[in-house]
């Protein structure tokens, strides 16, 4: 991710742990056998239907990023909307009031603190291996990622089953494994963990979700206040 958004803002790569909600639906990466294989084909399958019939999403979400070389947490507030073929719209609350906006090929981030608006494109990025090659459908999900059971003792599975996915290349995708945690009865995903390869956790909660509420493709284009600075990134 970092690849692809170089330039951008080390927060602004946290809008892709979303994507990894909205398109995780697409992959089908099972190559387990016996019974364990046939219950992770199932929650994979589950977690496929249920966010098939979506047309939008949107809520709150919750970002807890564990960053070794901070002494603290650092914690972000928001709404984040989504909808079929590559629209996203995270909008901060706190402690920024950043936005992101996706819309197809092109991302927005916007600073209205700073008065100023970064747009990168997404496609031409040699050799991008990351989260991001879920955009590209299913093939490029099975080439990048594999699929199984988390088995950390630390986690409680009561009410969800947890699904790793590890990158095949994780020095290309910059990520050593991303946790989605699903809940058992409707296989929504509550929250989406990703570690990166210094150790360092982000942690993404939502909550107060909305879907199908027939969200407008304008609503996720980026309309450019007066007096903001828009720079184009390489």
């Amino acid at each position: 991710m970092k690849r692809v958004l170089k330039g951008f803002s080390k927060t602004g790569c946290r809008v892709f742990l979303f994507i990894l909600l909205w398109t995780v639906v697409l992959p089908r990466v099972v190559a387990a056998e016996g019974n364990a294989g046939k219950l992770l084909s199932s929650v994979i399958a589950g977690v496929e239907a249920h966010y098939r019939s979506l047309k939008d999403f949107q809520a709150d979400f919750v970002q807890v990023a564990r960053i070794l070389s901070y002494p603290e947490d650092q914690r972000s507030e928001g709404r984040v909307y989504l909808k079929r073929k590559r629209k996203m719209r995270w909008d901060y609350s706190s402690p920024s009031k950043d936005q992101y906006f996706i819309d197809g090929d092109e991302v927005i981030q916007y600073s209205p603190e700073i008065r100023q608006a970064r747009k990168v494109k997404l496609s031409g990025k040699g050799g991008v291996r990351s989260p991001l090659v879920f955009f590209e459908g299913l093939k490029s999900a099975e080439k990048d990622y594999s699929i199984s059971f988390n088995k950390d003792p630390a986690f409680d599975r009561s009410t969800r089953d947890i699904l790793q996915l590890t990158p095949r290349d994780s020095k290309a995708v910059g990520l050593a494994r991303i946790l989605l945690f699903v809940d058992k009865k409707d296989f929504h995903v509550g929250r989406i963990d990703q570690y990166d390869l210094y150790g360092n956790v982000t942690e993404l909660y939502f909550r107060n979700v909305k879907i199908n509420q027939g969200l407008a493709d304008s609503f996720f284009r980026f309309k450019v206040p007066d007096g903001v600075m828009v720079i184009e990134q390489p």
